[in-house]
């Protein structure tokens, strides 16, 4: 059995529910999750059949797949410091007045009350933490790819709710006490042409970074907020939605369902990079087939229609955000 040990530190706020559904900690099965949604991020060229019978292998599964999980996650300590303050105030237009660009990008985890503005469901876990993940592994030969897909989430994704909007980012500090850079560098030439059935990379992703670094983790994620939002209202006019419900639904106004699906989730990812004490936003595109397996809906047409609200979508991202060559 091997052993590898992740040092890690909170970049951005976690909003993580522990085992009462409230309390925030850090807990095995939240990171067993994440580290689940990028390895198959990672094999979206297997088919369907095959990364069900090797994801349940490696982290476990139920039903034809039932098996149990050959890696083992100890958390240290799960049970960070938590708080309800509010978040750097980053103003963005909207209408007649102005909003905090950092809770357009964690709407549903507050609520607003009178006097008092937003104010948070639960606590979350404070920035600036640091805690170490313990990943034993009972297959050795499973090792070069735990790692690889620990670092995947590092570097593009998060913990917890809100994570797609760069909430719960970390840094890795040193794996096996040996301490360097752990960004993934991913290279499009390794991945298929074929757009996969789920979120995966293939050779349709794009990569975006800020243009400049910043000295704390809020004014890095309120660039990339303003930048999101500023592309995803360019895409078409106000109070029309035939486009933005391709980019992430449901689109609910005044009480009206605006979009054909109930849920789906946008195909960005943002996440928060230290970088040499300074602070660098990244946005990744990782588009897929939209209605793959859905019935009522023609998935050529839909995933048609989803490329082309999402391709205009990058073009206005690409205004604002610097472009990094896969």
């Amino acid at each position: 059995m091997e052993k590898v040990t992740f040092e890690c530190e909170v970049v951005t706020p976690m909003f993580l529910a522990g085992a009462d559904g409230k309390t925030p900690e850090l807990r095995p099965p939240s990171i067993k999750g994440a580290m689940r949604f990028w390895w198959r991020a990672m094999n979206g060229h297997l088919s369907l059949e095959n990364l069900k019978k090797d994801e349940a292998e490696i982290f476990g599964g139920s039903g034809e797949n039932m098996g149990r999980s050959t890696v083992v996650i100890k958390v240290n300590p799960f049970n960070l410091e938590k708080s309800k303050k509010k978040f750097p105030f980053h103003p963005t237009p909207v209408k007649n007045f102005n909003i905090n660009i950092l809770d357009y990008l964690a709407y549903g985890t507050y609520q607003y009350k009178k006097g008092e503005g937003n104010v948070f469901i639960r606590e979350y876990i404070e920035p600036g933490q640091k805690f170490t993940v313990n990943i034993s592994i009972v297959d050795n030969e499973l090792e070069e790819d735990i790692i690889k897909v620990f670092q995947l989430l590092s570097t593009f994704g998060g913990l917890g709710s809100r994570s797609r909007n760069g909430f719960g980012s970390f840094v890795i500090l040193s794996i096996n006490g040996s301490s360097k850079s752990f960004y993934v560098n991913i290279k499009k030439d390794r991945f298929s042409s074929t757009l996969p059935k789920f979120s995966a990379f293939s050779k349709n992703m794009r990569l975006w970074k800020t243009k400049q670094s910043y000295d704390s983790w809020d004014k890095a994620l309120a660039e990339l907020g303003k930048a999101y939002r500023y592309a995803r209202e360019k895409i078409e006019s106000k109070h029309h939605y035939e486009k933005r419900q391709y980019i992430g639904a449901p689109i609910i106004v005044n009480k009206k369902q605006k979009s054909k699906l109930d849920r789906h989730a946008k195909p960005y990812f943002m996440s928060i990079h230290r970088e040499n004490n300074e602070y660098v936003g990244y946005i990744l595109y990782l588009p897929s087939e939209y209605a793959h397996g859905m019935e009522g809906l023609n998935n050529f047409k839909e995933t048609k229609r989803f490329e082309d609200a999402c391709n205009c979508l990058n073009e206005h991202l690409t205004e604002k955000l610097e472009e990094v060559s896969l």
